[in-house]
């Protein structure tokens, strides 16, 4: 049975918490409410979602809707391909990077210093050390323009998260940081 991203965040939203009508599902997916319409309808055809009756309820909530154990079941399946297919993009993304961290190795570089956010430059750093590379990371920066703080003598290059070549010129211009100083990681 084929399933969409929408109806894995419909499924994942009635799994989470009651959900007392399409709207309220609307507000808390960020799927419009036409669309909701359409993917419950579905969702109820192919037994993955039921409708629940609480008319006793003190809360005077009509009526719910509710996980059948095939939804769930549909649900968690699909959570587990979403990793999956995350892990692959995670080691694609690894061995590009590690491929690029290689070759500015083999440039001869083996200070640098890196220019991005956080998490990227961690990311960075843990292929050099997985992969042994000869490069050492001298400092982290998230604003390029920051590099004029940085003493030249300190890093042999800075590895750009997100310039490209237009940007490197530019910003050799307003910092005076040589051009072959600038790296883009990509």
């Amino acid at each position: 049975m084929h399933l969409s991203t929408n109806d894995f965040h419909i499924l994942d939203a009635l799994d989470a918490e009651e959900i007392t009508s399409q709207r309220q599902l609307s507000e808390h997916t960020g799927i419009s409410l036409g669309q909701v319409n359409y993917v419950v309808k579905r969702l109820l055809e192919k037994g993955l979602v039921k409708i629940g009756n609480f008319q006793r309820n003190p809360q005077k909530i009509g009526y719910a809707y509710l996980l059948t154990p095939k939804g769930f079941e549909a649900k968690s399946k699909m959570a587990v391909r979403f990793v999956m297919a995350q892990l692959k993009k995670y080691n694609v993304l690894q061995e590009r990077l590690g491929n690029r961290l290689g070759e500015i190795a083999e440039m001869g570089v083996e200070r640098i210093v890196f220019v991005g956010p956080v998490m990227v430059h961690e990311f960075v750093e843990s292929i050099i050390e997985k992969k042994d590379l000869n490069l050492k990371l001298e400092g982290h920066i998230t604003d390029v323009f920051k590099l004029k703080e940085i003493p030249s003598k300190q890093y042999e290059a800075a590895l750009l998260f997100d310039e490209e070549a237009a940007g490197i010129k530019r910003l050799t211009a307003e910092t005076g940081i040589p051009q072959e100083k600038l790296i883009p990681l990509w």
